[in-house]
């Protein structure tokens, strides 16, 4: 009973640990791994703005679909 409770703690404890500060302990072991292997540091920082695609070129005109004032003409019948 006393080993049930010891694994049932630790992987509570594991899963708080890993929840709260499992981004940083990935960012450490990739950063580290970027260091061995040579790689750029700088590749792993999110600060980098992402490319905005270009606007698509606007195929309806802006007066489709706009409000167009009429009048009714009344006919009167003979």
């Amino acid at each position: 009973m006393e080993a049930l409770v010891t694994i049932l703690l630790f992987i509570l404890v594991a899963g708080f640990f890993l929840r709260h500060f499992g981004k940083y302990l990935l960012r450490f072991f990739l950063r580290r791994m970027a260091k061995r292997f040579g790689a750029n540091l700088n590749a792993f920082d999110q600060n980098d703005p992402e490319p905005q695609p270009p606007t698509p070129e606007q195929i309806i005109p802006n007066n489709v679909g706009e409000y167009v004032e009429y009048e009714e003409e009344v006919r009167e019948e003979v």
